[in-house]
C-alpha cells in the first residue's frame, strides 16, 4: 500500500486517476486529431516528395510534434496549421473540420483542386484563414461569414465574390486581404459595405480586384485603419482595377494610418490634402494615378513617413522646402510629373536612400548636399532641365549604386576626383553638354556595370586599354562626342563582361581588335567612323548561340568588301545586320541565317537578288535592300519569307512584274516600298482577304493598268503611292472605304473624269485624317514649280497636289475651308471655271500652281491679301482682266502669267484698257460645277481648322519637318 500521508506521491496518485477522465478534446489531441490529421494528408500529392511530402506526419507519432501544427501547450489541441507554398496539390478531405480548436488555417499558395470546403463554419474558433492563391475555392463557401472570431481573412485570387455575403457578420475583423479578386462593385457599394461590415479594419488591400470608382467618402468612417492597398498590379493584367473619379481627402487624413497604396489607377483623380501634424503615415503611394495640383507645405509634417511615390501623376509647381523636415524618409519618387523649379538644398535626412526626380521640368543646379548623403544608393534626375557642373563628390559616395543624370543641360568639365566609389556600378551621363577630357578618375570605377557618355561634347582621345580594369563593365556608349577613341592590345582580357559596346562617330579607322576574343556581346554598334577596308569574318562570332539576339550596326562607315562567316560558327539564335550606307560592292552577301533584320541599303551591290535569299531568312521580319544598283527580278522565294514584315527594294534598276505573292501572299507584310525601279506590268491584283498592309510605295515605276479592287481587303492601309507610273482607271472612289487610309498618292498617271463614281455619288470620305500622326516615308511634290523629294513628318502642314492627270470640272471652292494650306498644286489637267473667291481663305498659304488648265474669268482681287504667297504660276490658261498689283503680287515676274491672252498688268507689261475686260456671260454657265462641287466638299469636308490634318489626294503630300533627300 502506498503511503497516503506523503502529499508527493499522493498528487501523482491523483493526476493518475484524473488521467482516466480527460475531456473529450484533450482525447481528440492525442489520438483523434491525429488520425484526422493523416487522413488529410491522403488527399494530398506533393511536387517534390523530398521536401514537402510532410514526412514527418507518421502513424503512432505525436501530432503536435508535426512540421507545420502548433499546439495548445495547456490543452494539446492544435491550434494552428501552415502549410502555405509547399507546392501541395490534391483534395482538402473533410476530416479537417472536425479539428475545431484551430485557431490560424493557412493553405495560401498551393495547387489544391476546387474543394467546396462546405464545412468550414464549424472552425467556429477560427482567427486567422489564409486560402490565398490556393485553388481550394470553387465558390467562395458562405460558412466563412459565420466565423464570428474571424481577425483575419485572406482570399487573394480567388474566383469573384459577392462583398457583402462575405463580411457582413465578420464584425470583428481587422485585416481584410482580396487581391486580385473580382469584387465587381462600385465605388458607394464595395465603401459601404466594409465600412459598415468590418468598423474594427486596419489593414485592407483590394489590389486588382475589378473595382469600380469613385470611391465612397464612407471609407473614412474606418478609424482604425492602418493600412490601405487599392493599387493595380500590372502582373496580372487580368484584374483591371477601375477605378475612378475623386478619391477622398479624409482617407489620407486617418488618425491610425500608416500605409495607403491606390497606386496604378488611371482614371482615379484628386489632390493631396493638408496632412495633420500629428499623422503618423509611413508610406503613401499614389504612382501612375490621375492625381494633380501643388504639394501642400504640410507633407512636412509626416515626420513619420519612410516612401513618397508620387510618380507618373500630374503633380506641378515646385517641390516644398518643407521636405527637409521628412527626417526618416527613405524612397523618394516624384518622376514623371511637371515639377518645376530648383530642387531643394535638403530633401528628407540622413538616411534617404533613393531621391527618384526623373522626367519633371526642374532647373537650377544639383545640390552640394547631395554629395553628404552617405546612405544613397540611387540619385535618378535625368531628363530634366538642370544646369550647371556636376558635383564630383557624388562618385565619390559609400553606398551609391546608380547615378542618372541623363538628357539634361549639365556643362564643364568632369574635375578629377578621390577616393573613387567601388560600389557605384550604373552612371549615365548622356545628352548633356559636358565639355573636354573625360577624367582618368572615371576609370577607377572598378564597380562600374555601365558607363554612358555618348551625346556629349567630350573631346580628346581615350585608349581602349584605359578600361582594363573595368572587370565588371557591361554597358559601354561613348557615341556622339568629339572623341577619338584609339584602339589597345586587343588581347581578351579586355573588358570580359561586356555585353553592349556603342562606339558611334568615335573617329574609328579599325574595328577594335578585342572585339575579335569576345563571344558574349550581344550588341555593337560602330556606326558613323571612319572604318575602311573588308569587315573580317571573325565580326559574325561576336554573339553566343545562347542569346536571343545580336546586334551589329557597321552602317555609315567605308567597308567595301564583306568576309561571310564561316561554316563553323554557331551564331546566336537571331541577328540584328545594319550594313547600309558604306561602299560595299559586288554581289549581295547572303546574311547570317539566323537573321531577322538586314539592312544592306545605300550601298553599291550590283548584281540581282539571290534566289536563295529567303532560306536565309525564313524568320526575318525586316529586308532592305534599297538605294544599291541592283539589277534583275525579284525572286519568288522571297515570299518564302512568310514572317517578313517589311519589305524595301526602292531606288534600284529591278524590272520584270511585281511578284503577285508579296501581296497575295505575304500576309504579315505591313511594309512594301518599290519606289524608283522599272517594274512593269500590272499591279498584283488578288490581294489576300487577310492583308495587313499599311504602306505600299510603288511610285516611279512602269506600272500599267487599274488600281486593284482587292485593296479594299487592305483596311489597315494608310499610305498608298502609285504615282509616277501609266495606270490608266478613273478615280478609284471606293478607297474611301477604307477606314485607316491618310495618304493617297496617284499624280502623274492617266487617271481620268470625275472625282465621283459612275453615280456620281461620294461613298463616305476618302481619307480619315488625325493629327499627330507620324508617316515617314519619301514623297515627291511640285513646290513652287520644283519637283523636290521630302522626307515628311505629317504635322500642320498641309500640300495638295493633284497635278498632272486628266481630271476635269470647277475648282471647288471647299478648298478655302483648308485655313491651314500651304502649298495647293492642280496644274496639268482640264479644270475650267473661274478662281473661286474663298481662296482669299488660304492666308498660310505659300505656292499656288493653277498652270495648264482651262480656266477663265479674272484673278480675284482678294488673292494680293495672301502675304505669305511667294510662288505662283497661273500660265497657260484662259485667265482675262487686270492682273492684281501690291503685297506679294508686285513681286512675281511674267512666267506666272504667260499664255493667258487676256490678262493684262505691269508684270505683262501690258498696259490695260480704262474699262476692265469682263468675263463674257457664259462664263456664269455652272452645268458641269455641280457634281464636282459636292465631289470637292465631300473630300475636303473636316480638313483645315488649323489643327494640323494632313491631307494627299492622289498625288502627294508635304510637311513642315522635311530635308530634301
Amino acid at each position: 500500500m502506498f503511503n497516503h500521508r506523503n502529499p508527493i506521491t499522493f498528487f501523482l496518485v491523483f493526476l493518475a486517476f484524473l488521467s482516466r477522465f480527460r475531456s473529450p478534446a484533450s482525447a481528440l489531441t492525442s489520438h483523434s486529431q491525429c488520425l484526422h490529421l493523416l487522413e488529410l494528408k491522403k488527399g494530398f500529392l506533393f511536387s517534390n516528395a523530398t521536401t514537402t511530402s510532410l514526412s514527418s506526419w507518421l502513424p503512432a507519432t505525436d501530432c503536435c510534434a508535426w512540421e507545420g501544427l502548433t499546439c495548445d501547450q495547456a490543452s494539446g489541441l492544435v491550434v494552428s496549421l501552415e502549410l502555405s507554398d509547399r507546392g501541395i496539390s490534391g483534395k482538402i478531405v473533410p476530416s479537417l473540420f472536425n479539428i475545431t480548436s484551430i485557431q490560424s488555417l493557412n493553405l495560401g499558395y498551393n495547387s489544391f483542386d476546387e474543394s467546396p470546403l462546405l464545412e468550414i463554419g464549424n472552425l467556429a474558433n477560427l482567427t486567422h484563414l489564409n486560402l490565398s492563391n490556393s485553388g481550394v475555392v470553387g465558390q467562395v463557401p458562405l460558412g466563412i461569414s459565420h466565423l464570428k472570431k474571424l481577425v483575419s481573412l485572406d482570399l487573394s485570387w480567388s474566383p469573384p465574390l459577392q462583398l457583402r455575403k462575405l463580411v457582413g457578420g465578420l464584425s470583428n475583423l481587422k485585416e481584410l486581404y482580396l487581391n486580385g479578386v473580382n469584387v465587381s462593385a462600385n465605388g458607394s457599394e464595395w465603401c459601404g459595405v466594409i465600412s459598415e461590415s468590418t468598423p474594427k479594419l486596419e489593414a485592407l488591400s483590394l489590389v486588382g480586384c475589378s473595382l469600380s470608382g469613385p470611391i465612397d467618402s464612407s471609407l473614412s468612417k474606418l478609424r482604425y485603419l492602418s493600412r490601405l492597398r487599392l493599387d493595380n498590379n500590372d502582373l496580372f493584367l487580368i484584374f483591371n482595377c477601375n477605378l475612378q473619379g475623386l478619391f477622398p481627402k479624409r482617407v489620407f487624413q486617418l488618425k491610425n494610418l500608416k500605409y495607403i497604396d491606390i497606386s496604378r489607377n488611371d482614371m482615379l483623380s484628386g489632390s493631396l490634402p493638408e496632412f495633420p501634424k500629428d499623422s503618423t503615415l509611413e508610406s503613401l503611394l499614389v504612382s501612375s494615378t490621375n492625381f494633380s495640383g501643388f504639394l501642400p507645405d504640410s507633407l512636412g509634417n509626416l515626420k513619420t513617413l519612410m516612401e513618397l511615390d508620387l510618380s507618373a501623376c500630374h503633380f506641378s509647381g515646385s517641390i516644398p522646402l518643407s521636405f527637409r523636415n521628412l527626417s526618416k524618409l527613405v524612397s523618394l519618387n516624384l518622376s514623371y510629373n511637371n515639377f518645376s523649379g530648383e530642387i531643394p538644398l535638403i530633401l528628407g535626412g540622413k538616411w534617404i536612400s533613393e531621391i527618384l526626380l526623373s522626367n519633371n521640368n526642374l532647373t537650377g543646379s544639383i545640390p552640394q548636399s547631395f554629395g553628404q548623403l552617405n546612405h544613397l544608393v540611387t540619385l535618378d534626375l535625368q531628363t530634366n532641365s538642370l544646369s550647371g557642373p556636376i558635383p564630383m563628390s557624388l562618385f565619390t559616395l559609400p553606398a551609391l549604386q546608380e547615378l542618372q543624370l541623363r538628357e539634361n543641360k549639365f556643362f564643364g568639365q568632369l574635375e578629377e576626383f578621390l577616393n573613387a566609389s567601388s560600389v557605384l556600378g550604373v552612371v549615365d551621363l548622356g545628352m548633356n553638354n559636358l565639355q573636354a577630357e573625360v577624367p582618368k578618375s572615371m576609370f577607377d570605377l572598378l564597380g562600374l556595370r555601365s558607363l554612358t557618355l555618348s551625346s556629349n561634347n567630350f573631346s580628346g582621345t581615350i585608349e581602349l586599354d584605359l578600361f582594363r580594369n573595368l572587370q565588371n563593365l557591361e554597358y559601354l556608349d561613348l557615341s556622339n562626342n568629339k572623341l577619338s577613341v584609339l584602339d589597345g592590345a586587343g588581347d581578351s582580357s579586355l573588358l570580359p563582361s561586356l555585353a553592349v559596346l556603342r562606339m558611334g562617330s568615335c573617329n574609328l579607322t579599325t574595328i577594335p581588335a578585342f572585339l575579335k576574343h569576345k563571344n558574349n556581346t550581344e550588341c555593337v554598334n560602330l556606326s558613323n567612323n571612319r572604318i575602311g577596308g573588308t569587315i573580317p569574318d571573325w565580326i559574325w562570332s561576336i554573339g553566343d548561340i545562347s542569346m536571343s539576339y545580336c546586334y551589329l550596326n557597321l552602317s555609315h562607315n567605308f567597308f567595301t568588301g564583306i568576309e561571310g562567316p564561316p561554316s563553323h560558327i554557331k551564331m546566336s539564335i537571331g541577328f540584328i545586320l545594319d550594313l547600309r550606307s558604306n561602299l560595299l560592292e559586288g554581289p549581295i552577301p547572303l546574311p547570317p541565317p539566323n537573321s531577322f533584320i538586314v539592312d544592306y541599303s545605300n550601298n553599291r551591290f550590283t548584281s540581282s537578288i539571290p534566289s536563295n535569299m529567303s532560306y536565309y531568312r525564313t524568320n526575318s521580319v525586316f529586308l532592305s535592300l534599297s538605294k544599291n544598283n541592283l539589277t534583275g527580278e525579284v525572286p519568288l522565294s522571297i515570299c518564302n519569307a512568310t514572317n517578313l514584315r517589311v519589305l524595301d527594294v526602292s531606288f534600284n534598276s529591278l524590272n520584270g512584274s511585281l511578284p503577285g505573292c508579296l501581296m497575295e501572299s505575304l500576309t504579315e507584310l505591313l511594309v512594301l516600298r518599290a519606289r524608283g525601279n522599272r517594274f512593269e506590268g500590272a499591279i498584283p491584283q488578288q490581294i489576300s482577304s487577310r492583308c495587313a498592309l499599311q504602306k505600299i510605295n510603288l511610285h516611279g515605276n512602269k506600272l500599267e493598268g487599274r488600281v486593284p479592287r482587292s485593296l479594299a481587303n487592305c483596311n489597315k492601309l494608310e499610305f498608298l503611292d502609285f504615282g509616277s507610273n501609266k495606270l490608266v482607271d478613273s478615280f478609284p472612289y471606293w478607297l474611301g472605304n477604307l477606314p485607316a487610309l491618310k495618304v493617297l498618292v496617284l499624280r502623274e498617271n492617266g487617271f481620268y473624269g470625275p472625282f465621283a463614281n459612275t453615280d456620281g455619288n461620294c461613298e463616305g470620305n476618302i481619307i480619315n485624317l488625325f493629327d499627330s500622326s507620324d508617316y515617314w516615308d519619301l514623297v515627291t511634290v511640285a513646290l513652287k514649280g520644283v519637283k523636290r523629294d521630302l522626307v515628311n513628318i505629317i504635322t500642320i502642314f498641309i500640300a495638295i497636289d493633284v497635278s498632272n492627270n486628266q481630271f476635269e470640272g470647277h475648282l471647288p471652292e471647299a478648298i478655302g475651308d483648308l485655313t491651314a494650306l500651304i502649298s495647293l498644286n492642280m496644274s496639268g489637267n482640264a479644270f475650267n471655271g473661274q478662281i473661286p473667291q474663298v481662296f482669299e481663305n488660304l492666308m498660310e498659304l505659300q505656292s499656288l500652281d493653277l498652270s495648264q488648265n482651262q480656266l477663265f474669268g479674272q484673278i480675284p482681287n482678294s488673292l494680293a491679301s495672301l502675304t505669305f504667297l511667294s510662288f505662283l504660276n497661273l500660265s497657260d490658261n484662259n485667265l482675262v482682266g487686270r492682273i492684281p498689283y501690291g503685297n506679294q503680287f508686285s513681286t512675281f515676274s511674267r512666267y506666272s502669267f504667260e499664255g493667258n491672252p487676256g490678262l493684262c498688268g505691269q508684270q505683262l507689261s501690258k498696259q490695260c484698257v480704262t474699262s476692265s475686260v469682263e468675263p463674257s456671260s457664259d462664263f456664269s454657265d455652272t452645268s458641269t460645277e455641280l457634281d464636282m462641287e459636292v465631289v470637292w466638299t465631300w473630300l475636303f469636308t473636316g480638313l483645315g481648322f488649323g489643327l494640323g490634318l494632313a491631307f494627299v489626294i492622289g498625288f502627294q503630300m508635304l510637311f513642315p519637318r522635311w530635308k530634301i533627300w
